[in-house]
């Protein structure tokens, strides 16, 4: 493939990271170039953010910008692409997988188990916000949105007890030494696909898709695709309560499902086991076994 590679970002400083991450992938094979632009998720307030339909709203100029033939593939982050995309687009993972837990980050205190009663935490995840709340009935949740530099600096300014991010995006900005603690999988199950960076580009693109293949990390993807059937099954999104993560170790592919009701009072937390054979499909059925369970009806309490 001779032509340059035309790479749409969104223009924030972590995704113009991770676009050139990609751009250092692809860099053997095609040259590129970055596309910055505006996404409504990065313009919209926290309360048309939820109105209009979440992290989806990140996607929405990069997929015009493939549609109209204006760019040739598309970075994002995992964790903010729905389940469901247009028939017309694909999405791929891409090397390897950042750190996938959620990180503490504190001025004031060494972990989240020595804030006092009414401390205040910002976040803007409702999955954090449950895990937050039956931690602790009595943390005072402040709500946040921004890009990492605008939330990090509003915990100093504001004064809050802490905050909870995702520790991938502080990895990828190199400034992980702002991180307090690592929150652990059993205690915080991450967002879907968090940590995994994927492209996305027009289904009918043959020629994107074959040299695409080659850096695709086969357990990174497989990881992803149970994760996201996991979602899928459920029928969450990005404004849910609900988290899973899957790593596969020793031909073991093992998988931990998290759904909480918004007040994080009732949740249901279980991880299933599998051969990497025999494990196809372990998404769905961790899935079906939360439904049975009732996970359905806890996302709407």
């Amino acid at each position: 493939m001779n032509k340059i590679i035309r790479i749409a970002t969104r223009n924030s400083p972590l995704a113009l990271r991770q676009a050139n991450i990609v751009k250092d992938i692809l860099k053997e094979s095609v040259k590129c170039e970055l596309i910055p632009m505006t996404s409504s998720g990065d313009s919209a307030s926290t309360k048309e953010f939820k109105k209009l339909g979440g992290k989806g709203l990140f996607l929405k100029e990069l997929e015009e910008s493939l549609l109209s033939g204006d760019t040739d593939i598309a970075v994002h982050s995992l964790k903010d692409v729905p389940y469901i995309l247009n028939n017309k687009f694909e999405i791929t993972t891409i090397s390897t997988r950042e750190v996938s837990t959620d990180a503490f980050i504190s001025n004031k205190y060494k972990s989240i188990y020595d804030l006092p009663k009414n401390a205040t935490i910002a976040t803007s995840s409702p999955r954090r916000i449950a895990v937050l709340k039956n931690i602790s009935r009595d943390f005072e949740i402040v709500e946040i949105r921004g890009n990492i530099q605008t939330r990090l600096k509003k915990l100093e300014e504001e004064n809050y007890d802490g905050m909870i991010l995702a520790a991938a995006g502080l990895h990828r900005m190199s400034i992980q030494k702002q991180i307090t603690e690592y929150l652990p999988i059993k205690q915080s199950v991450p967002s879907a696909g968090q940590g995994i960076l994927c492209i996305e580009y027009l289904k009918k693109n043959s020629n994107i898709k074959r040299m695409l293949r080659k850096y695709t990390n086969r357990d990174v993807d497989r990881c992803a695709i149970e994760e996201r059937n996991f979602i899928g099954v459920i029928g969450g999104n990005c404004m849910s309560p609900i988290g899973a993560h899957a790593t596969i170790q020793k031909e073991k592919i093992s998988l931990t499902g998290f759904v909480a009701s918004k007040d994080g009072n009732n949740f249901i937390k279980t991880t299933c086991e599998a051969s990497i054979t025999k494990g196809i499909g372990i998404g769905k059925n961790l899935g079906n076994i939360f439904n049975k369970q009732g996970a359905k009806k806890l996302l709407h309490k």
